[in-house]
């Protein structure tokens, strides 16, 4: 099986997997595909550049991401994570990775 998606008649997604990883990645592609826009505004937030495109009224919000560093404190979380819980390090790639893989289908 693998992983499998099931929508019912809301549209609302059901998923099925045959490992945690699988799991993971499933709904990082049901994410992708039912909220990229999302993604896309949080990930300018991450990195302070949402003031781009949503206006002016963002620019603190972007200030306060580029000063707090939160990329770069996400990077150093996830290298942390890595080394002293790897099964959800490795859960979170997985989700990732199905993010990126419903991204490039979008």
């Amino acid at each position: 099986m693998s992983a499998e998606t099931y929508r019912d008649a809301w549209g609302i997604p059901h998923l099925r997997a045959d490992s945690v990883q699988e799991l993971a990645r499933a709904q990082g592609r049901v994410t992708a595909r039912d909220r990229a826009w999302q993604l896309e505004v949080e990930r300018h937030r991450a990195v302070g550049t949402s003031a781009s495109f949503l206006g002016p009224g963002a620019l603190s919000w972007d200030r306060l991401a580029r000063r707090a560093r939160l990329a770069d404190t996400a990077r150093r979380c996830q290298a942390a994570l890595e080394e002293k819980d790897p099964e959800t390090a490795a859960w979170i790639r997985a989700y990732v990775d199905g993010v990126n893989e419903g991204l490039s289908t979008t």
